[in-house]
């Protein structure tokens, strides 16, 4: 099964050569015997969509048929085709075109994975959480889940680390408010600012590559000493102790933690003390 499993869905839906054998699995059921995948890995289906595809199928019936699991019961589990089921009772109809097969969970949870990912229906959440549950549930490991869907190792466990972030993060991916690579930038920088991250890459609507510089230097902007606003009543008290000392007016100026003193004088005579005060003051 596994081998057919990484084949996608080719391998539920057979080529014309197995025309004779699809045959035999055709059939039609009541729309009111199939249920939802309890496993299914897409949580978000946009109603407007399945809106079109409902009167697409008014027009055109079901052109590709809906594939099923049978269960223990009198029930069947969708495989794939949960839109095309949902699509289905949106547009009145009472029965839907299946091809019935008999898999375990596992190959239930692999399959619509599968179908999923190659009709690109997955948002990277979803598609993280369908990889965990087959790593915690059935013990699969990424490089196997990696054959089964197509895709080398290092996309899988990238894919699943997705998970460590935020939920808050995790929404915002979910929404397409932020890519895949947008988070791998986001889980480079220590979680106690990974959301006000995803805030600054939002605002400024940073590319991945800008966001993979910026993580660089993030934390430490942040992080760096905010200059000591100036204090007006300690700048006044200054100038006035040295207006005293110098016998001159004096300017005091402060920005950012710097700042200048300017000494006035206003005559040859002034300039003159100040000369002979600083003489007597190296000589003390």
């Amino acid at each position: 099964m596994k081998e057919h499993l990484g084949r996608g869905l080719s391998a539920l839906i057979p080529d014309k050569e197995d025309s004779e054998e699809l045959k035999s699995h055709l059939s039609t059921l009541p729309i009111d015997q199939i249920k939802s995948n309890p496993l299914q890995p897409r949580l978000v289906i946009d109603d407007e969509s399945i809106g079109e595809l409902a009167e697409s199928i008014k027009a055109n019936g079901i052109i590709q048929p809906i594939i099923v699991n049978k269960t223990a019961g009198s029930y069947y589990e969708i495989i794939a085709g949960e839109r095309r089921l949902r699509a289905a009772k949106l547009a009145g109809l009472d029965s839907v075109p299946v091809v019935i097969r008999s898999v375990d969970k596992k190959e239930q949870l692999q399959l619509a994975i599968v179908e999923n990912i190659q009709r690109k229906d997955l948002d990277p959440i979803e598609e993280a959480r369908a990889y965990q549950t087959l790593v915690e549930d059935f013990s699969l490991t990424h490089q196997e889940i990696a054959q089964i869907v197509g895709k080398d190792r290092p996309t899988i466990s990238n894919c699943i680390r997705l998970l460590k972030l935020p939920i808050e993060i995790q929404a915002l991916v979910s929404e397409g408010k932020l890519s895949s690579g947008h988070a791998r930038a986001i889980l480079s920088i220590d979680p106690d600012y990974q959301v006000l991250f995803a805030q600054h890459i939002i605002k400024y609507h940073l590319t991945v590559r800008q966001a993979e510089e910026k993580a660089k230097t993030f934390v430490q902007q942040l992080e760096k000493p905010k200059p000591q606003e100036p204090n007006p009543e300690l700048i006044k008290n200054l100038e006035k102790e040295l207006h005293r000392f110098f016998g001159l007016k004096v300017k005091v100026k402060e920005r950012g933690g710097k700042g200048k003193i300017t000494l006035e004088y206003s005559s040859p005579e002034e300039l003159q003390k100040l000369k002979e005060l600083i003489k007597s003051l190296r000589r003390t």
